[in-house]
């Protein structure tokens, strides 16, 4: 029950941030993705089967938000948090340098899925070249806000 109040609370900052700081905030038209980060520390802290339930939650709160079509983020996001929580299960998981590539690869994974589903569904005008290069510099948005969220996390535990 802990853990789903403090999850329910993050997520609520991580909504505010999102529309408040980074919805105004583009570089060349790539913005950072708070939810997936959210989703992936969260698996990558509590396990596969935490990263499916945040994943699929994440995801449909974020569809019916901002997508014009339900249960795509809710299915692309279970299968980042999936897979994210998985590999945490079997390697060391104090590793900086391999959350940030897991940071990095869970962006464009889920990015190309999305370009996937979006031009199955034909939702997206931009061409796939575009979407990309988005992609991308998303995932290295996401992949510099995971380090200070991370030495700071590492700075309470050893506190602790």
């Amino acid at each position: 029950m802990k853990k789903a109040i403090i999850f329910i609370i993050l997520f609520l900052v991580i909504l505010i941030l999102q529309i408040t700081l980074i919805g105004g905030f583009q570089i060349k038209r790539g913005s950072p993705d708070l939810f997936l980060i959210l989703l992936v520390l969260w698996a990558w802290y509590n396990g596969w089967r935490q990263g499916v339930i945040s994943g699929f939650i994440i995801g449909i709160l974020k569809d019916v938000l901002f997508f014009p079509l339900w249960g795509v983020n809710a299915f692309t996001l279970c299968i980042v948090g999936f897979l994210v929580g998985e590999i945490r299960e079997k390697v060391y998981e104090e590793n900086l340098i391999l959350l940030l590539i897991i940071m990095c690869l869970s962006t464009i994974l889920n990015g190309f899925l999305l370009i996937s589903f979006s031009s199955i569904f034909h939702i997206s005008s931009f061409s796939r070249t575009h979407l990309t290069f988005l992609v991308f510099l998303s995932s290295l948005y996401n992949s510099l806000l995971v380090l200070p969220i991370f030495i700071i996390k590492e700075g309470i535990k050893k506190k602790k």
